[in-house]
């Protein structure tokens, strides 16, 4: 049963590496704290197979908008196809800018939640995890989990802490 657990968790770490394309055998210097940050996340939270999409772009996430873009010096976003599963790491150009970035995704947690067609667009479930969705701020960097449920957003969170 133990070698069942270790063999698990070791095809789930490579299934994240693959998925972010880090490097198992050496951590590149080019890799970003962002991009390290977010496969902690995922491999805490459980839920790789969810994911299909990966960008450094600020504007591929939906809760930084085109004013904010400006505030962002790098990220590094994965979601699934539509957004429901996703997380966000980002670095702000300052603390200041890190702190509106901050009010920004606690916005868009509200409004994907409260939109029209929230009820429309995802399955129970789906709903159930953008309404559990955590964000958080320490220092320049913020982020956003929408991962699962509660428990599994608060490990991916956790996890972020440590790298960042």
């Amino acid at each position: 049963m133990k070698n069942k657990k270790l063999f698990l968790g070791t095809v789930l770490v490579l299934l994240v590496s693959m998925l972010l394309g880090v490097n198992v055998n050496s951590a590149s210097a080019k890799d970003s704290k962002e991009k390290k940050a977010c496969a902690a996340a995922i491999k805490a939270t459980g839920n790789v197979k969810k994911i299909t999409y990966k960008s450094t772009t600020a504007s591929d996430f939906d809760a930084i908008s085109f004013t904010h873009q400006k505030k962002v010096a790098s990220s590094f976003f994965v979601t699934s196809d539509n957004m429901a599963y996703c997380v966000c790491v980002a670095r702000a150009k300052n603390v200041n800018y890190a702190k509106k970035l901050y009010k920004a995704f606690k916005n868009y947690k509200y409004n994907k939640t409260h939109d029209t067609y929230f009820k429309k667009d995802y399955t129970k479930s789906e709903q159930r995890v953008l309404k559990n969705a955590v964000y958080g701020r320490k220092g320049k960097y913020v982020w956003y989990i929408s991962m699962g449920n509660t428990t599994n957003n608060k490990k991916g969170e956790r996890a972020v802490k440590k790298v960042l």
